[in-house]
């Protein structure tokens, strides 16, 4: 071991030695002591466009009669349609180039430190939308956080749990709860961007999740939050909140780092 005392060292002091060691910008490879540069962070994730209170699916930037900024309607069509069963959802960013590759690389790539970036992005869209006039996320933090769960297979195939991942770090900066084992996945699915039809995702994801016995006393009444890591058509978020609705969950805020638009 070439540096045997390392491990006696406190671990905020090796942090802070970790954190000086110089880097790069995972978007544009500029050198830096950041994951996500200045520069590639204000291009890409200052704008806070007006979104769906429910769903976050982007809305149209409306204008006043005195050309001010127009919130627009709270829901957009879909939900005034057909209503999901969790209540609102915050999200860091879209889903596409070039954000789309920080996803694939925590995803797939394993590179878990994108994971406390992910947590503080959704921080800082909560700090923005709650000093705006309209804040889409109500006064009342969840009470506690969960993530969404993989299969057993899947988990083992990938050896993490991406959306956990992210929900780790968020559970310490909105100092909640995180309750790992409130809901799991009792079969394995396809994954849902396999699935191109509306009505064949539903059914791919028909009584895949379930919540154990033990945790059942942590849902009723409860306002709970679900960490996710990509949002596409809000099924598997939509399956997941009906099985804490049928246990009694009180209400439901996903915080989901991209939002396919």
């Amino acid at each position: 071991m070439p540096f045997p005392l390392l491990r006696h060292w406190p671990q905020l002091q090796l942090a802070r030695i970790l954190a000086s060691m110089p880097s790069c910008c995972a978007l544009c490879n500029q050198s830096g002591k950041h994951i996500i540069c200045g520069g590639c962070k204000q291009h890409y994730f200052s704008d806070c466009p007006p979104r769906c209170r429910q769903c976050a699916n982007p809305l149209p930037r409306l204008s006043g009669p005195d050309n001010s900024p127009d919130p627009g309607p709270a829901l957009c069509g879909n939900c005034l349609k057909q209503p999901r069963a969790f209540d609102t959802t915050i999200v860091a960013c879209d889903y596409g180039a070039p954000t789309d590759q920080l996803i694939l690389a925590l995803k797939f790539g394993g590179r878990l430190a994108l994971a406390p970036m992910f947590a503080q992005m959704l921080c800082d869209v909560m700090q923005r939308q709650a000093s705006s006039t309209e804040p889409m996320l109500p006064a009342d933090l969840p009470d506690i956080l969960t993530a969404v769960p993989l299969s057993a297979q899947r988990l083992q195939q990938r050896g993490f749990n991406q959306a956990l991942e992210i929900a780790k770090p968020l559970s310490r900066m909105l100092g909640l709860d995180l309750q790992r084992g409130l809901l799991l996945r009792q079969r394995d699915t396809l994954p849902q961007s396999q699935v191109p039809e509306l009505e064949q995702r539903r059914r791919n994801l028909r009584q895949a999740f379930a919540v154990p016995p033990a945790a059942a006393q942590h849902i009723e009444g409860r306002h709970i939050g679900v960490v996710d890591d990509v949002m596409t058509s809000g099924e598997t978020l939509h399956a997941l909140a009906k099985t804490l609705r049928r246990h009694g969950a009180r209400r439901i805020t996903n915080f989901v780092f991209a939002r396919t638009p």
